[in-house]
């Protein structure tokens, strides 16, 4: 499920109900907005990345208008992003760029990601990933 970043919140669950049987249930994981006001740079970071990203309610509101009912939403904690995620990118930083010859591309890459990392580190009250589940509803 992690895969929907790749697609878009809307169009993987669009394309996910037609592979659930009637009341199956969806569970799925999305970067959601934590608050409705947020620093200007975080903002634009993430707009640029992934415009579809939204509120919890926003979220929700998605998963109802295309047949499904919530059922129940958390957001993920800091570890998840940190210890499992942005920790162990940083530990191949350096694999990744010696494998690459050091190559502008390469420096690109992990300066992205450095970035990221950042601004996850400033800004983690701001957003997060949001879990959600949900019921597929036929009439």
């Amino acid at each position: 499920e992690g895969a929907v970043y790749n697609i878009g919140f809307e169009a993987g669950i669009a394309g996910w109900r037609r592979l659930l049987k009637p009341g199956g249930i969806l569970a799925v994981s999305e970067i959601t907005w934590l608050t409705g006001q947020r620093p200007q740079a975080l903002q634009q970071h993430w707009l640029q990345e992934y415009p579809h990203i939204t509120s919890a309610s926003g979220n929700i509101a998605t998963l109802e208008r295309h047949g499904y009912s919530p059922l129940g939403y958390f957001v993920l904690p800091p570890a998840c992003w940190l210890d499992n995620y942005y920790r162990p990118m940083q530990a191949r930083f350096a694999g990744f760029l010696q494998q690459h010859h050091n190559s502008d591309a390469a420096r690109a890459v992990v300066a992205a990601e450095q970035h990221e990392i950042a601004l996850y580190e400033k800004y983690h009250d701001y957003y997060s990933y949001g879990f959600y589940i949900a019921r597929r509803c036929d009439d």
